[in-house]
Protein backbone atom coordinates (compact mmCIF):
# COMPACT_ATOMS: atom_id res chain seq x y z
CA UNK A 1 0.00 0.00 0.00
CA UNK A 2 1.23 3.61 -0.80
CA UNK A 3 2.23 5.69 2.21
CA UNK A 4 4.21 8.39 3.65
CA UNK A 5 4.67 10.07 7.04
CA UNK A 6 4.79 14.17 8.09
CA UNK A 7 6.81 14.75 10.29
CA UNK A 8 6.57 18.22 12.52
CA UNK A 9 9.67 19.39 14.59
CA UNK A 10 10.01 21.52 17.48
CA UNK A 11 12.87 23.81 16.45
CA UNK A 12 12.87 26.64 18.46
CA UNK A 13 11.71 30.63 17.11
CA UNK A 14 12.72 30.59 14.21
CA UNK A 15 12.60 27.34 12.27
CA UNK A 16 12.32 29.73 8.93
CA UNK A 17 16.00 30.19 9.34
CA UNK A 18 16.41 26.22 9.58
CA UNK A 19 14.59 26.07 6.29
CA UNK A 20 17.05 28.32 4.67
CA UNK A 21 20.60 26.44 5.49
CA UNK A 22 18.90 23.33 4.62
CA UNK A 23 18.31 24.94 1.13
CA UNK A 24 22.24 25.97 0.71
CA UNK A 25 23.39 22.60 0.87
CA UNK A 26 22.01 22.19 -2.31
CA UNK A 27 19.25 19.77 -1.31
CA UNK A 28 16.27 21.59 -2.86
CA UNK A 29 15.06 20.49 -6.71
CA UNK A 30 12.48 23.11 -6.49
CA UNK A 31 11.38 26.01 -4.46
CA UNK A 32 8.70 28.51 -5.62
CA UNK A 33 10.00 32.21 -6.03
CA UNK A 34 7.57 33.24 -3.33
CA UNK A 35 8.20 33.89 -0.34
CA UNK A 36 6.92 30.88 0.91
CA UNK A 37 8.77 28.24 2.64
CA UNK A 38 7.77 24.88 1.05
CA UNK A 39 10.23 23.10 -1.46
CA UNK A 40 10.54 19.68 -2.88
CA UNK A 41 13.70 17.34 -2.13
CA UNK A 42 16.44 16.00 -3.68
CA UNK A 43 14.79 12.58 -2.45
CA UNK A 44 11.23 13.41 -3.94
CA UNK A 45 9.87 13.92 -0.18
CA UNK A 46 8.88 17.93 0.72
CA UNK A 47 10.26 20.27 3.37
CA UNK A 48 8.10 23.56 4.81
CA UNK A 49 7.37 25.50 7.90
CA UNK A 50 4.01 25.37 9.16
CA UNK A 51 2.63 26.58 12.24
CA UNK A 52 6.33 27.87 13.25
CA UNK A 53 7.23 24.48 13.10
CA UNK A 54 10.02 22.86 10.87
CA UNK A 55 8.48 20.25 8.78
CA UNK A 56 9.31 17.23 6.66
CA UNK A 57 7.02 14.89 4.53
CA UNK A 58 8.30 11.52 3.20
CA UNK A 59 7.66 10.95 -0.68
CA UNK A 60 5.13 8.07 -1.70
CA UNK A 61 6.35 4.97 -0.15
CA UNK A 62 5.54 1.62 -1.47
CA UNK A 63 5.44 -0.50 2.06
CA UNK A 64 6.14 0.06 5.71
CA UNK A 65 9.73 -0.92 5.12
CA UNK A 66 10.66 1.79 2.56
CA UNK A 67 8.27 4.55 5.01
CA UNK A 68 10.93 3.32 7.92
CA UNK A 69 13.89 4.02 5.90
CA UNK A 70 12.86 7.56 4.23
CA UNK A 71 11.52 8.71 7.77
CA UNK A 72 15.17 8.32 9.24
CA UNK A 73 16.31 9.99 6.07
CA UNK A 74 13.90 12.99 7.19
CA UNK A 75 15.30 13.20 10.62
CA UNK A 76 18.38 13.15 8.59
CA UNK A 77 17.30 16.13 7.00
CA UNK A 78 15.94 18.25 10.35
CA UNK A 79 19.78 17.21 11.40
CA UNK A 80 21.37 18.72 8.24
CA UNK A 81 19.52 21.93 8.25
CA UNK A 82 20.33 22.20 12.27
CA UNK A 83 23.83 21.89 11.69
CA UNK A 84 24.57 23.99 8.94
CA UNK A 85 22.76 27.07 10.57
CA UNK A 86 25.29 26.28 13.47
CA UNK A 87 28.32 26.34 10.89
CA UNK A 88 26.78 29.80 9.25
CA UNK A 89 25.73 31.39 12.65
CA UNK A 90 27.68 29.47 15.99
CA UNK A 91 24.29 28.86 17.20
CA UNK A 92 22.84 25.55 17.67
CA UNK A 93 19.27 24.87 17.36
CA UNK A 94 17.97 21.52 18.68
CA UNK A 95 14.79 19.87 16.33
CA UNK A 96 12.89 17.57 18.63
CA UNK A 97 10.94 14.80 17.16
CA UNK A 98 8.17 15.05 19.68
CA UNK A 99 4.37 15.07 20.50
CA UNK A 100 4.13 17.47 22.95
CA UNK A 101 5.56 20.53 23.74
CA UNK A 102 5.08 23.53 25.90
CA UNK A 103 2.81 26.40 24.44
CA UNK A 104 5.17 28.98 23.13
CA UNK A 105 1.86 31.84 22.89
CA UNK A 106 1.47 30.81 26.83
CA UNK A 107 -2.56 30.56 25.74
CA UNK A 108 -1.99 26.90 26.94
CA UNK A 109 -0.23 24.48 29.14
CA UNK A 110 0.66 22.00 25.86
CA UNK A 111 0.84 22.25 22.12
CA UNK A 112 1.08 19.47 20.27
CA UNK A 113 3.84 18.42 17.44
CA UNK A 114 2.33 16.67 14.49
CA UNK A 115 3.37 13.13 13.27
CA UNK A 116 0.81 12.39 10.47
CA UNK A 117 0.28 9.27 8.08
CA UNK A 118 -1.08 9.20 4.79
CA UNK A 119 -2.19 5.89 3.02
CA UNK A 120 -3.39 5.66 -0.51
CA UNK A 121 -6.84 3.90 -0.48
CA UNK A 122 -10.09 3.11 -2.70
CA UNK A 123 -12.07 6.14 -1.94
CA UNK A 124 -15.54 3.97 -1.71
CA UNK A 125 -14.79 1.99 0.78
CA UNK A 126 -12.63 4.09 2.66
CA UNK A 127 -14.98 6.66 3.51
CA UNK A 128 -18.40 4.69 3.58
CA UNK A 129 -16.53 2.43 6.25
CA UNK A 130 -14.54 5.42 8.59
CA UNK A 131 -16.49 3.86 11.71
CA UNK A 132 -14.48 0.50 10.98
CA UNK A 133 -11.05 2.59 12.03
CA UNK A 134 -12.13 4.52 14.93
CA UNK A 135 -11.79 1.57 17.77
CA UNK A 136 -8.38 0.74 16.12
CA UNK A 137 -6.65 3.89 16.35
CA UNK A 138 -7.39 4.30 19.50
CA UNK A 139 -6.34 1.09 20.53
CA UNK A 140 -3.02 0.53 18.45
CA UNK A 141 -1.42 3.32 20.97
CA UNK A 142 -0.74 0.35 23.12
CA UNK A 143 2.01 -0.92 20.47
CA UNK A 144 2.88 2.09 18.68
CA UNK A 145 1.96 5.17 21.29
CA UNK A 146 5.34 7.23 21.60
CA UNK A 147 4.77 7.57 25.14
CA UNK A 148 6.08 11.03 27.48
CA UNK A 149 5.38 13.26 30.13
CA UNK A 150 1.96 15.43 30.54
CA UNK A 151 3.44 17.42 33.72
CA UNK A 152 4.31 14.58 36.28
CA UNK A 153 2.18 11.71 34.65
CA UNK A 154 4.11 9.45 32.21
CA UNK A 155 1.46 8.50 29.17
CA UNK A 156 1.30 5.86 26.47
CA UNK A 157 0.53 8.29 24.00
CA UNK A 158 0.52 11.83 25.22
CA UNK A 159 -1.05 13.36 21.95
CA UNK A 160 -4.05 11.80 23.81
CA UNK A 161 -4.90 14.97 25.67
CA UNK A 162 -5.68 16.80 22.69
CA UNK A 163 -7.95 15.22 20.44
CA UNK A 164 -11.79 16.71 20.96
CA UNK A 165 -13.59 15.12 17.99
CA UNK A 166 -13.04 11.79 15.56
CA UNK A 167 -13.93 13.32 12.43
CA UNK A 168 -13.26 16.70 11.34
CA UNK A 169 -11.56 19.01 8.49
CA UNK A 170 -10.28 21.54 10.73
CA UNK A 171 -6.71 20.47 12.46
CA UNK A 172 -7.75 22.85 15.57
CA UNK A 173 -10.02 20.22 16.53
CA UNK A 174 -7.05 17.93 16.75
CA UNK A 175 -9.25 14.82 15.24
CA UNK A 176 -8.57 11.47 15.35
CA UNK A 177 -9.30 10.99 11.46
CA UNK A 178 -8.65 14.55 8.89
CA UNK A 179 -11.77 13.95 6.68
CA UNK A 180 -10.12 16.67 3.93
CA UNK A 181 -10.25 14.79 0.99
CA UNK A 182 -7.29 15.20 -0.93
CA UNK A 183 -5.89 12.15 -3.17
CA UNK A 184 -3.04 13.66 -4.72
CA UNK A 185 -4.16 10.73 -7.31
CA UNK A 186 -7.47 9.92 -9.53
CA UNK A 187 -10.98 10.37 -8.21
CA UNK A 188 -11.00 6.64 -7.77
CA UNK A 189 -8.71 6.98 -4.96
CA UNK A 190 -8.61 9.10 -1.59
CA UNK A 191 -5.97 9.80 1.16
CA UNK A 192 -6.71 8.11 4.48
CA UNK A 193 -5.24 11.53 6.45
CA UNK A 194 -4.50 10.08 10.32
CA UNK A 195 -3.36 13.11 12.41
CA UNK A 196 -3.54 10.96 15.63
CA UNK A 197 -0.50 9.31 15.46
CA UNK A 198 3.09 10.00 16.98
CA UNK A 199 6.53 10.43 15.78
CA UNK A 200 8.71 7.35 17.01
CA UNK A 201 12.67 7.82 17.00
CA UNK A 202 11.97 3.57 17.28
CA UNK A 203 12.30 1.91 13.86
CA UNK A 204 10.34 -0.98 14.71
CA UNK A 205 7.79 1.21 16.48
CA UNK A 206 7.30 2.89 13.31
CA UNK A 207 7.51 -0.61 11.06
CA UNK A 208 4.56 -1.89 12.96
CA UNK A 209 2.59 1.63 12.74
CA UNK A 210 3.01 1.37 9.07
CA UNK A 211 2.48 -1.92 8.48
CA UNK A 212 -0.52 -2.84 10.64
CA UNK A 213 -2.76 0.33 10.06
CA UNK A 214 -1.96 -0.38 5.96
CA UNK A 215 -2.91 -4.04 6.39
CA UNK A 216 -6.13 -3.07 8.75
CA UNK A 217 -7.03 -0.24 5.75
CA UNK A 218 -6.64 -2.75 2.93
CA UNK A 219 -8.94 -4.82 5.26
CA UNK A 220 -11.97 -2.87 5.34
CA UNK A 221 -11.04 -2.10 1.09
CA UNK A 222 -11.43 -5.53 0.44
CA UNK A 223 -14.50 -6.21 3.01
CA UNK A 224 -12.58 -8.84 5.72
CA UNK A 225 -13.63 -6.30 8.28
CA UNK A 226 -17.29 -5.88 8.06
CA UNK A 227 -18.24 -5.02 12.11
CA UNK A 228 -16.71 -3.76 15.03
CA UNK A 229 -17.84 -3.26 18.79
CA UNK A 230 -18.78 0.59 19.00
CA UNK A 231 -16.54 2.14 21.90
CA UNK A 232 -19.40 3.93 24.35
CA UNK A 233 -16.56 7.50 24.20
CA UNK A 234 -13.84 7.27 21.54
CA UNK A 235 -11.84 10.68 23.35
CA UNK A 236 -12.54 9.27 26.98
CA UNK A 237 -11.53 5.81 26.10
CA UNK A 238 -8.53 7.24 24.28
CA UNK A 239 -7.42 9.26 27.14
CA UNK A 240 -7.81 6.41 29.59
CA UNK A 241 -5.73 3.83 27.43
CA UNK A 242 -3.19 6.40 27.83
CA UNK A 243 -3.26 6.98 31.37
CA UNK A 244 -3.03 3.08 32.36
CA UNK A 245 0.71 2.03 32.47
CA UNK A 246 -0.32 -1.28 34.00
CA UNK A 247 -1.09 -3.31 30.94
CA UNK A 248 -4.89 -4.00 31.88
CA UNK A 249 -6.37 -2.01 28.96
CA UNK A 250 -9.99 -2.19 28.98
CA UNK A 251 -12.34 -0.07 27.49
CA UNK A 252 -16.16 0.14 27.73
CA UNK A 253 -18.54 -0.94 24.98
CA UNK A 254 -21.94 1.36 23.32
CA UNK A 255 -23.91 -1.84 24.80
CA UNK A 256 -22.65 -1.80 28.36
CA UNK A 257 -20.33 -4.22 28.37
CA UNK A 258 -16.03 -3.66 28.27
CA UNK A 259 -13.65 -5.38 26.32
CA UNK A 260 -10.05 -5.90 26.92
CA UNK A 261 -8.16 -3.95 24.37
CA UNK A 262 -5.69 -7.00 23.41
CA UNK A 263 -8.81 -9.27 22.83
CA UNK A 264 -10.40 -6.80 20.81
CA UNK A 265 -7.30 -5.71 18.62
CA UNK A 266 -6.86 -10.06 18.13
CA UNK A 267 -10.84 -10.47 17.71
CA UNK A 268 -11.45 -8.16 15.01
CA UNK A 269 -8.16 -6.18 13.37
CA UNK A 270 -5.70 -8.84 13.42
CA UNK A 271 -8.46 -11.36 12.59
CA UNK A 272 -9.01 -9.24 9.53
CA UNK A 273 -5.77 -8.92 8.78
CA UNK A 274 -4.81 -12.53 8.61
CA UNK A 275 -8.14 -12.75 5.85
CA UNK A 276 -6.04 -10.34 3.87
CA UNK A 277 -2.65 -12.39 3.98
CA UNK A 278 -4.54 -15.21 2.61
CA UNK A 279 -5.85 -13.75 -0.26
CA UNK A 280 -2.67 -11.83 -1.12
CA UNK A 281 0.86 -12.72 -1.51
CA UNK A 282 2.58 -11.27 1.43
CA UNK A 283 6.39 -10.86 1.05
CA UNK A 284 9.14 -11.42 3.72
CA UNK A 285 8.60 -7.80 5.40
CA UNK A 286 4.94 -8.23 5.47
CA UNK A 287 5.26 -12.17 7.12
CA UNK A 288 7.81 -10.38 9.59
CA UNK A 289 5.46 -8.08 10.55
CA UNK A 290 2.80 -10.35 11.44
CA UNK A 291 4.84 -12.42 13.51
CA UNK A 292 6.01 -9.30 15.09
CA UNK A 293 2.44 -7.52 15.67
CA UNK A 294 0.91 -11.44 16.97
CA UNK A 295 4.39 -11.42 19.52
CA UNK A 296 3.84 -7.49 20.69
CA UNK A 297 0.05 -8.30 21.54
CA UNK A 298 1.32 -11.64 23.05
CA UNK A 299 3.64 -9.99 25.81
CA UNK A 300 0.74 -7.08 26.36
CA UNK A 301 -1.79 -9.71 27.05
CA UNK A 302 0.04 -11.33 29.32
CA UNK A 303 1.08 -8.34 31.44
CA UNK A 304 5.11 -8.44 29.89
CA UNK A 305 4.96 -4.79 29.54
CA UNK A 306 8.76 -4.87 30.43
CA UNK A 307 10.12 -7.12 27.38
CA UNK A 308 9.38 -4.46 24.91
CA UNK A 309 11.78 -2.04 26.33
CA UNK A 310 14.07 -3.15 22.74
CA UNK A 311 10.87 -2.85 20.68
CA UNK A 312 8.07 -0.50 21.08
CA UNK A 313 8.58 3.48 22.14
CA UNK A 314 6.46 4.25 25.15
CA UNK A 315 8.27 1.17 26.49
CA UNK A 316 11.48 1.96 26.09
CA UNK A 317 11.70 5.76 26.93
CA UNK A 318 9.61 4.60 30.12
CA UNK A 319 11.94 2.54 30.77
CA UNK A 320 14.60 5.55 30.41
CA UNK A 321 12.61 7.95 32.31
CA UNK A 322 12.04 5.63 35.42
CA UNK A 323 15.55 3.09 35.63
CA UNK A 324 18.31 4.92 33.38
CA UNK A 325 18.22 8.17 34.46
CA UNK A 326 21.03 7.38 37.51
CA UNK A 327 23.43 5.90 34.87
CA UNK A 328 23.13 8.56 32.21
CA UNK A 329 23.27 11.30 35.29
CA UNK A 330 20.87 14.27 35.82
CA UNK A 331 21.39 17.75 35.12
CA UNK A 332 22.97 19.96 37.85
CA UNK A 333 20.02 21.83 39.37
CA UNK A 334 17.58 19.71 37.75
CA UNK A 335 14.71 17.85 40.32
CA UNK A 336 13.54 14.41 39.51
CA UNK A 337 10.71 15.30 37.49
CA UNK A 338 12.07 17.97 35.50
CA UNK A 339 14.97 15.78 34.49
CA UNK A 340 12.65 13.08 33.49
CA UNK A 341 11.03 15.96 31.00
CA UNK A 342 14.80 16.57 30.02
CA UNK A 343 15.32 13.15 29.19
CA UNK A 344 12.26 12.58 26.85
CA UNK A 345 12.96 15.53 25.13
CA UNK A 346 16.86 14.28 24.74
CA UNK A 347 15.80 11.18 23.90
CA UNK A 348 13.30 12.93 20.69
CA UNK A 349 15.79 15.34 19.49
CA UNK A 350 17.34 14.23 16.32
CA UNK A 351 20.43 16.60 16.67
CA UNK A 352 21.44 14.62 19.94
CA UNK A 353 22.92 11.29 20.01
CA UNK A 354 21.29 9.67 22.49
CA UNK A 355 18.96 7.31 20.98
CA UNK A 356 21.80 6.28 18.89
CA UNK A 357 23.90 5.24 21.70
CA UNK A 358 20.73 3.21 23.09
CA UNK A 359 20.24 1.46 20.32
CA UNK A 360 24.05 0.61 20.83
CA UNK A 361 24.19 0.50 24.20
CA UNK A 362 21.10 -1.87 24.59
CA UNK A 363 20.41 -3.20 21.13
CA UNK A 364 17.42 -1.52 20.55
CA UNK A 365 15.43 -2.96 17.66
CA UNK A 366 16.24 -1.76 14.36
CA UNK A 367 14.58 -2.71 10.84
CA UNK A 368 16.42 -0.86 7.87
CA UNK A 369 20.22 -0.86 7.18
CA UNK A 370 22.21 2.26 7.25
CA UNK A 371 22.58 1.81 3.56
CA UNK A 372 18.86 2.01 2.99
CA UNK A 373 18.70 5.46 4.91
CA UNK A 374 21.67 6.93 2.87
CA UNK A 375 19.77 5.69 -0.19
CA UNK A 376 16.63 7.46 1.17
CA UNK A 377 18.56 11.04 1.32
CA UNK A 378 19.44 11.65 -1.53
CA UNK A 379 16.96 9.13 -3.96
CA UNK A 380 13.37 8.78 -4.51
CA UNK A 381 11.97 5.45 -4.19
CA UNK A 382 12.96 3.74 -7.56
CA UNK A 383 10.30 3.78 -10.94
CA UNK A 384 7.81 5.91 -8.29
CA UNK A 385 6.74 9.00 -9.07
CA UNK A 386 9.00 10.59 -6.86
CA UNK A 387 11.42 10.16 -9.47
CA UNK A 388 9.65 11.71 -11.92
CA UNK A 389 8.89 14.94 -9.51
CA UNK A 390 12.91 14.91 -9.39
CA UNK A 391 13.53 14.11 -13.39
CA UNK A 392 10.79 16.83 -14.30
CA UNK A 393 12.95 20.06 -11.76
CA UNK A 394 16.14 19.02 -13.34
CA UNK A 395 15.22 19.09 -16.62
CA UNK A 396 12.65 22.45 -16.67
CA UNK A 397 14.18 24.05 -14.12
CA UNK A 398 13.57 27.67 -14.99
CA UNK A 399 10.48 27.15 -16.74
CA UNK A 400 8.55 25.94 -14.06
CA UNK A 401 6.29 27.86 -11.87
CA UNK A 402 4.86 24.91 -9.34
CA UNK A 403 5.53 21.30 -8.44
CA UNK A 404 3.12 19.33 -7.16
CA UNK A 405 2.20 16.06 -5.26
CA UNK A 406 0.58 15.40 -8.82
CA UNK A 407 1.20 17.97 -11.28
CA UNK A 408 3.47 20.70 -12.88
CA UNK A 409 2.84 23.82 -14.07
CA UNK A 410 4.97 26.01 -16.19
CA UNK A 411 5.16 29.66 -16.64
CA UNK A 412 2.12 31.26 -17.30
CA UNK A 413 3.84 32.95 -20.64
CA UNK A 414 4.57 29.36 -22.09
CA UNK A 415 1.60 27.21 -20.74
CA UNK A 416 -1.08 27.91 -18.84
CA UNK A 417 -2.47 24.53 -17.82
CA UNK A 418 -0.86 21.79 -15.51
CA UNK A 419 0.60 18.42 -16.78
CA UNK A 420 -0.96 15.99 -14.69
CA UNK A 421 0.77 13.00 -13.30
CA UNK A 422 -1.64 10.84 -10.80
CA UNK A 423 0.09 7.48 -11.37
CA UNK A 424 2.37 6.42 -8.28
CA UNK A 425 4.47 3.94 -9.94
CA UNK A 426 6.32 2.25 -12.83
CA UNK A 427 8.17 5.45 -14.05
CA UNK A 428 10.76 3.56 -15.68
CA UNK A 429 13.36 5.57 -17.27
CA UNK A 430 11.75 5.28 -20.12
CA UNK A 431 8.15 6.27 -19.31
CA UNK A 432 9.84 9.87 -17.90
CA UNK A 433 11.56 10.11 -20.93
CA UNK A 434 8.16 9.67 -22.54
CA UNK A 435 6.47 11.95 -20.01
CA UNK A 436 9.12 15.08 -21.13
CA UNK A 437 8.83 14.65 -23.96
CA UNK A 438 4.72 14.89 -24.26
CA UNK A 439 5.62 18.03 -22.01
CA UNK A 440 8.24 19.45 -23.98
CA UNK A 441 6.05 18.71 -27.32
CA UNK A 442 2.70 20.52 -25.74
CA UNK A 443 5.17 23.45 -24.77
CA UNK A 444 6.00 23.85 -28.64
Amino acid sequence: MWQGAEQEYAAGQHPIRLFEALGRKGIYIFKQADSVPRAFLVNGGLCYIHSNLFEVCTPECRNPLEAVAYDKASEAYARLASWTHEEETGERVHLYKTNIAYDPKGEQPYTTVGSHENYLVERRAYHKNLHLLVPYLILRQVFCGAGGYVGSRYMVSPRTIFPKTVYSEVSSDYPLMSTRDESHTGEEYSRAHLVNGEGARSEYTTFLKHAITGYVLKAVEWEHLRTVPELNDPIESNKAVSMNLDGDWAVPLIDGTTMKVTDYLNSYYLEAVEKVFADAAPREHDRFALREFKWVLEKLDEGLIASLDKSIEWVIKMRLAEGELGELGIEEGLDLDSAKTAAMFQYTAVTDSLYEELVERYGLKTVVQESDIEQAFTRPPKKSRGELRVALAERFKDKVKTISWSYLKVRPELHMYPFEFNTLDGWTPEKIEGKIAEIESRLR
